[in-house]
């Protein structure tokens, strides 16, 4: 196949184009030039005829024919009319004219309209009346040549002939014009040849006057320029990926301190939490030993919780899913409350604590629960990196639109290269053995998200290694105009409200957490039903209908879900108040369970007084409006 180049494909669909443009325009022009011309020659006969027959209308209705021929004589000297006469109303010819003495070539009959004007070959033929004071007396006939025709091939040999020169001058100035804009293209394919042949990149194609194809020109050089550098570039790249993977290297690292640290954080609970056991399996242990030892076992639980929402909120903070509730709150009385807490931490350690406060009360909008989670895992922090004898000073100030909480301590102080990364998810400034429970380095992590998410600023400070260091919390200063936010809630008894006795079905399989909450339940004068997987909990709840089902999401047979979903289905366990106990927490899991037709939502592990809460404070509330919102 006959394959042509690009300047001749150019020049054929420049000419094409050119010609068909030239091509439309003398058509259009044709076109126009015939239909001026034929209403000129229209409007020239009509007037001609408006003449004649006003000048004739007195000749007419007295039959002069001599007037009438003398009237219609005066066109002798209009050489484009070929025949005149003038008829009366009765269709007689009362005077005529031909200019070669020929025939009329038209009879008029009588009565018969005027007409025209009308083409017909090479002429053209009209009729006007003849009328006096509005009455027609007569009726004009005229024909005349309109040579359109003619002035229509004229005009057609001028544009041919237009056309022509044009197309001509068009394709040698195309010609000369294409030849330098493709004469760098043919270069740069000439160097694309050469490079391919000998990979020799350093080649490059000549420049060019013509900006767009100068364009393409210095697009074609810098690829080559790119390609000449590749190799450079591949050993750029090999060095970093080393550091990459040097990188993940020290991530795998910090996952295995991680999960070190996690194992250390979770034994040193469990051990207190063993030996309370024990204590409380003795047979000749004292009420005091007792009592001692479920102190133990509670203390040791809460810190476990602690450390497992740690490890949430770090997931909502990596996730971007924490969220606030916020509120105008007295900073001074949250820190006194925080300080009262810590109290007992700073007297084990031997410390000294401060406070520090401004005459007038300060206030802000925020979060208590979150505020209270930063300056309570500040002050723990300081506490447990000062030693003893030291102290920890808590100072709270207004500084300008800012209100400044500052925590100082006199403990083991930070290096200066740690300083910022102390912030880091999973970073500790102490790794020593001697520091003991130092946590999983996620509290400052989450402490500065929180700070941020009330538009604040968390920073540190410190001169070095044994010098101490100071925290300091910045929250925009807010203009108490609303109710503050300092109370304690009440404490909550393990006892139920006044209520009469219900019957509630437990089903998850954890043997150990049914059988403790039934227990708690059974003492509060309820009848309980205990199973272990999610079939049994159906068949269970329809053949003992409960007035409560406490229901696990991962259970056997069946889930939480499908549980719900079946019992929501059955006529008569419908109405049974579900409530999930989980510990899947996120908010597509509180979505599933309220599709699922659960009632609340309660996250484990469940303290036993948010269960009886729940219990005492929610199901009447169900009875009298169902269903309810998920809670």
């Amino acid at each position: 196949m006959k394959t042509t180049s690009l300047r001749q494909q150019l020049t054929r669909a420049a000419m094409l184009t050119t010609f068909l443009a030239i091509l439309l325009s003398a058509g259009a022009l044709i076109t126009y030039e015939l239909s001026v011309y034929r209403s000129a020659a229209i409007a020239d006969l009509r007037a001609q005829a408006d003449l004649i027959a006003r000048s004739t209308a007195a000749a007419v209705e007295f039959r002069d024919a001599k007037v009438a021929r003398d009237n219609l004589a005066l066109l002798r000297n209009q050489p484009r009319i070929r025949a005149a006469a003038v008829y009366g109303l009765d269709g007689a010819l009362i005077a005529s004219h031909t200019p070669s003495g020929g025939a009329l070539l038209a009879r008029v009959p009588p009565g018969v309209p005027t007409w025209g004007p009308r083409y017909s070959g090479s002429t053209l033929e009209m009729t006007q009346a003849i009328e006096r004071d509005g009455e027609w007396l007569g009726l004009l006939y005229l024909k005349a040549e309109h040579e359109v025709w003619q002035r229509l091939a004229a005009f057609a040999l001028i544009v041919l002939a237009v056309g022509a020169v044009s197309l001509t001058a068009a394709f040698y100035l195309f010609v000369h014009l294409q030849r330098r804009i493709t004469a760098p293209l043919e270069k740069m394919t000439e160097v694309a040849r050469d490079v391919i042949g000998s990979h020799n990149w350093s080649l490059r194609a000549p420049a060019t006057d013509y900006k767009d194809v100068g364009v393409l020109v210095d697009a074609f050089n810098r690829m080559l320029s790119e390609c000449e550098t590749r190799t450079s570039e591949l050993e750029h790249e090999m060095v970093t990926r080393q550091g990459v993977e040097q990188e993940l290297r020290q991530a795998d690292r910090q996952k295995d301190e991680f999960l070190a640290t996690l194992a250390h954080e979770l034994r040193n609970p469990l051990s207190p939490m063993t030996s309370a056991v024990a204590l409380l399996q003795m047979p000749e242990a004292s009420a005091q030993t007792r009592d001692k030892a479920l102190v133990v076992l509670e203390r040791q639980l809460r810190h476990i919780v602690r450390l497992v929402n740690d490890l949430l909120d770090a997931s909502r903070v990596t996730t971007g899913k924490l969220s606030l509730d916020n509120e105008t709150l007295n900073v001074g009385e949250l820190l006194k409350t925080i300080i009262e807490g810590a109290q007992a931490l700073a007297t084990q350690q031997g410390l000294a604590l401060s406070l520090q406060l401004p005459p007038v009360s300060l206030h802000v909008h925020g979060d208590a629960i979150r505020l209270t989670q930063v300056f309570s895992n500040l002050l723990s922090n300081a506490c447990r990196y000062t030693l003893r004898g030291g102290r920890v000073d808590i100072t709270l100030a207004e500084r300008g639109p800012w209100v400044e909480v500052s925590i100082a301590d006199t403990g083991i102080g930070v290096e200066p290269e740690m300083q910022e990364r102390i912030f880091d998810l999973f970073e500790q400034a102490d790794k020593t053995l001697q520091r003991g429970n130092a946590g999983l380095g996620v509290g400052l992590t989450l402490a500065r998200q929180i700070i941020l998410l009330h538009n604040g600023v968390l920073t540190m400070s410190s001169e070095g290694l044994n010098q101490g260091s100071c925290f300091t919390v910045r929250l925009p200063l807010l203009q108490k105009d609303g109710p503050e936010s300092t109370a304690s809630p009440a404490p909550v008894s393990t006892r139920l409200p006044a209520l009469r006795p219900l019957h509630i079905l437990i089903a998850d399989d954890n043997v150990d957490l049914t059988e403790s909450f039934a227990e708690i339940l059974i003492a509060n004068g309820h009848t309980v039903d205990v199973v272990h997987d999610g079939a049994a909990a159906v068949d269970t709840a329809r053949e003992h209908v409960p007035d409560i089902a406490l229901l696990d999401i991962g259970m056997p047979k069946l889930d939480g879900y499908e549980v719900a979903r079946q019992l929501r289905a059955g006529m008569t366990t419908q109405g049974i108040h579900l409530v999930a106990i989980t510990g899947w927490g996120q908010a597509s899991d509180l979505e599933a369970a309220q599709a699922a037709g659960f009632d609340h939502h309660l996250l484990k592990p469940v303290d036993p007084q948010d269960l009886v809460r729940l219990i005492g404070e929610s199901y009447e509330e169900f009875q009298a409006s169902r269903p309810g919102e998920l809670r």
